[in-house]
């Protein structure tokens, strides 16, 4: 078996051992910490099990997941980054945006984003699936088709509040979220993954993810996050996206760090083994992304004035 088809099995049994779980009173049990430093519940004990188990049986793997951080056994030739449950608490509360999220890249020195291969999401309620391939496009059980929205006006858009600091966030992000009016609207689906693949099939605009950027840019937010992740930075990291990334890209969508840079340099790990942090903006179309990217530049400027 190819090391794609094994993350597509995994991805698919991970999602069905999950499905009964969702909404039920012992899901959202906490039963820990994760290895950075999010709350770790009994519906992702049980999906983080299952991946374990199925790492177990090959003799030569990499593998990084949310619970258990980088496992290297053997001489392994590629890296699987895996998020068993990307969207847990709306899996915990029974809600439909949550996914499995696997990306495959080689294992070597410093893998970064722009290496992986291979990226597949397995919805956890429907069982619907989307793979991406780099360089030979997306595909699956939800046609894959951006919107051609070019405008924030109107737009349907996704991001994350949780774990940031709401002032210093809605500063930033003010503009995005006044300027869709009546017409549009910001959805918090609690999963980068999924929100990433709701934009490569059109089901959203855009997505925008600027929590990275708000630490590394604007004096005093890192102590706001962590005071609010109890001493951890709880922003989306490289196995929240790589997968969703991968499959954007190869949708043809328009995806970029806040600044405008590609994502293909992030790495994958950080220097102490940890997951990168990574700060996301995601459109249907490059003028939409265009908008996007000058109105987060313009609350940025804002929240340095409040600092």
């Amino acid at each position: 078996m190819s090391d794609d088809a094994f993350a597509l099995r995994l991805a698919r049994a991970v999602a069905d051992r999950i499905r009964p779980l969702m909404g039920t009173a012992d899901a959202r049990r906490r039963v820990g910490t994760a290895h950075g430093g999010d709350p770790t519940y009994a519906i992702d004990a049980e999906a983080e099990t299952l991946v374990r188990e199925a790492f177990a049986e090959r003799s030569d793997v990499a593998y990084f997941t949310e619970d258990e951080g980088l496992v290297v056994r053997g001489s392994p030739r590629r890296l699987f980054l895996v998020d068993p449950i990307d969207g847990t608490r709306p899996a915990a509360a029974g809600f439909e945006t949550c996914c499995v999220s696997i990306a495959v890249a080689p294992f070597g020195a410093e893998p970064a984003l722009g290496d992986v291969e291979y990226g597949c999401l397995v919805e956890i309620a429907t069982g619907s699936v989307l793979e991406a391939r780099r360089g030979a496009g997306a595909s699956g059980d939800r046609a894959v088709e951006p919107s051609h929205a070019r405008a924030v006006r109107g737009a349907f858009w996704a991001g994350g509040f949780r774990g940031q600091p709401a002032v210093l966030t809605a500063t930033v992000l003010e503009e995005i979220f006044d300027a869709p009016g009546s017409e549009g609207a910001y959805f918090d689906q609690g999963s980068a993954a999924y929100s990433l693949a709701c934009v490569a099939t059109g089901r959203l605009d855009a997505y925008v993810d600027v929590g990275a950027a708000i630490v590394d840019e604007i004096p005093g937010a890192r102590a706001a996050f962590e005071a609010l992740g109890d001493g951890s930075i709880l922003n989306s990291v490289t196995y929240d996206v790589a997968a969703g990334a991968l499959l954007a890209r190869e949708a043809g969508c328009a995806i970029s760090d806040p600044r405008g840079r590609s994502l293909a340099e992030v790495p994958l790990l950080a220097a102490d083994g940890s997951a990168s942090p990574v700060a996301t903006v995601c459109a249907g179309t490059p003028e939409l992304h265009a908008e996007l990217l000058a109105a987060v530049d313009r609350g940025l400027e804002r929240a340095r004035s409040l600092s």
